[in-house]
């Protein structure tokens, strides 16, 4: 089984269809799941209960109000707790809940990362640290759990694939070298679905670009 967070949003939701499609088990966690760490326990439990064991999860959940372009100076404390502070809570509390059942599987875990943060974006800051707070922590937590057989890996698509309004030729010298951002079903699950697979076995720690060649990282 494979959990996906953030399913409510349109880039989720489409990675969540394509995984299906590829055959995997896949499901959602409610409303509040990631509020605390014992609801994303609870919600895991469940979910483990119902569905069989888990073998990965792939973390896309984000508050909607990261997505609103504002200033920097104009960010409020109310603001940067909602995009910054839920942000790594909710991935803190979706890891720690979901280590003994990956632990005992081999999992992996998966985070989506729009190129946004590596490139930066104008009237997103407290966005783009979030995405990259997350590059950093998946990739300690992929140390620390190496020796516990799970994988860490962070999935980096396009910015168009969020609704942030910010177009791919803002954030690179050239089009994409593919043309188009891509389709979440069709271009990115399939990705995301060998990630998760026992296949990418000996892949741990990476950012994978799934923007069509945007942001061609060194």
């Amino acid at each position: 089984m494979i959990v996906v967070t953030g399913a409510d949003q349109a880039l989720a939701a489409g990675l969540l269809e394509g995984l299906r499609a590829s055959g995997e088990t896949v499901v959602t966690l409610p409303d509040g799941a990631l509020a605390s760490r014992a609801a994303a326990e609870a919600a895991l439990a469940a979910a483990v209960a119902g569905h069989g064991p888990l073998r990965a999860v792939v973390h896309a959940a984000v508050d909607p109000v990261a997505f609103e372009r504002v200033p920097f100076h104009e960010v409020d404390d109310a603001r940067f707790e909602a995009v910054w502070e839920r942000t790594m809570q909710g991935f803190l509390f979706v890891l720690q809940a979901a280590h003994p059942h990956l632990r005992a599987e081999g999992g992996s875990v998966v985070v989506v990362a729009p190129v946004i943060g590596m490139a930066g974006a104008a009237q997103l800051a407290p966005y783009a640290m979030a995405l990259e707070g997350l590059r950093v922590f998946a990739k300690s937590t992929a140390r620390q759990w190496g020796p516990d057989g799970i994988r860490v890996n962070v999935v980096a698509p396009a910015p168009e694939q969020v609704p942030v309004g910010v177009a791919s030729a803002e954030l690179a010298l050239s089009p994409p070298a593919l043309g188009r951002p891509g389709d979440p079903v069709a271009d990115l699950a399939p990705v995301v679905a060998w990630l998760c697979s026992p296949a990418a076995h000996f892949v741990t720690g990476e950012t994978i670009g799934l923007d069509g060649g945007v942001w061609m990282a060194p």
